[in-house]
């Protein structure tokens, strides 16, 4: 499809609604929101919806009102109710046939918005898509230890990547490109969350799940697998549209807080979309947890970590104790024990 024809108006592209959650990350958004209008194919409408502490986000969006179209830019303060909560009232106030999620610390190639709507446009049966990520997440495929490391995760059923493949495992985690290049249009199991865009129809049968606080751990992969399993096949990895995903260091939590996250939205997200009665999930989740647990024991000494690093491991260790003292209450979707933590309620302990 070339430029000429989509001018001349031969087509009608859906158009794209851009959802933008933040939260106290105002250097990060303004160079967003400049690639935003950047775009050669402009969003249907931008929506900032922020959780931050102070206003300064809003004095930002304000101050950029006058460079994109009437009401072509919107914000919205939420409550500090986690990153899914957002999401979803970014949905509710969106208006384009298709909604795309992005990062507040992504940038753009200036055809991003182009590419989706001419791939969502010939593929009619699409009902989500995601870019090629490159920035952090591109690790060098080269060297023998990052191969060693690979070959372990993939063992143990833990994240490893492979060329071409965006796969839900049995344990829950995933296989990723991120390693790799794209080089051709991927069907996928899930999408990232820095980066997706779906259909305004998959929103009337889900919604993302407002269990999962904060920056919600694996919400990207609970709302697209469970949209996978409701649409076999309509979920696509496209190397035509590129991001780059800077992940910023701004706004996040202490790595304690961050590794009992990780494994109790782990557990929370595998007994919820994953296990689906098998013994065969539940034994491979049950090896990844240990596999987790070594891997991170030969990373520490390997690369003969200092001693502050080895928290870490007591971390993890903790953690696990913590999810399989609460299982019941996370197989019963009850997260309250962990998620008060998080808004410094609590402390989170063993029952």
């Amino acid at each position: 499809m070339t430029r000429i024809e989509k001018e001349a108006g031969a087509i009608r592209l859906p158009t794209i609604s851009v959802v933008v959650c933040t939260r106290d990350r105002p250097k990060d958004l303004v160079e967003l929101l400049h690639a935003l209008l950047d775009q050669t194919y402009p969003p249907f409408e931008v929506i900032v919806v922020d959780a931050s502490l102070s206003n300064r986000v809003q004095k930002l969006v304000d101050s950029f009102q006058s460079k994109f179209h009437k009401d072509g830019l919107r914000y919205i303060k939420a409550r500090d109710d986690g990153l899914p909560a957002a999401r979803n009232l970014g949905v509710r106030l969106s208006n384009g046939d298709a909604i795309l999620f992005l990062d507040d610390d992504t940038l753009l190639e200036n055809n991003l918005l182009d590419a989706l709507a001419i791939f969502l446009h010939e593929h009619p049966n699409a009902i989500g898509i995601q870019p090629q990520v490159h920035g952090l997440f591109a690790r060098p495929t080269n060297g023998i230890k990052r191969k060693i490391k690979n070959t372990m995760y993939k063992a143990f059923m833990l994240n490893y990547y492979k060329q071409n493949t965006l796969s839900v495992r049995k344990s829950g985690l995933s296989g990723f490109p991120y390693s790799y290049p794209l080089t051709e249009e991927a069907n996928a199991q899930r999408l990232d969350g820095c980066c997706m865009c779906y259909r305004r129809e998959i929103f009337e049968k889900l919604s993302f799940d407002t269990n999962l606080k904060r920056w919600a751990f694996m919400e990207d992969l609970d709302f697209s697998y469970r949209a996978y399993k409701k649409n076999l096949g309509t979920l696509h990895a496209i190397p035509s549209a590129i991001i780059t995903h800077k992940k910023s260091t701004k706004s996040r939590l202490p790595s304690r807080e961050r590794t009992y996250m990780t494994t109790i939205y782990w557990f929370y997200v595998f007994f919820k979309d994953v296990l689906e009665g098998s013994i065969l999930n539940l034994l491979a989740f049950l090896w990844a947890l240990a596999g987790n647990l070594v891997t991170m024991v030969v990373g520490l000494l390997v690369e003969r970590r200092s001693k502050p690093a080895w928290w870490n491991l007591v971390y993890l260790s903790h953690s696990y104790a913590v999810a399989f003292a609460n299982l019941k209450a996370v197989i019963n979707g009850d997260l309250g024990f962990f998620n008060k933590s998080l808004n410094g309620q609590g402390k989170v302990e063993d029952k």
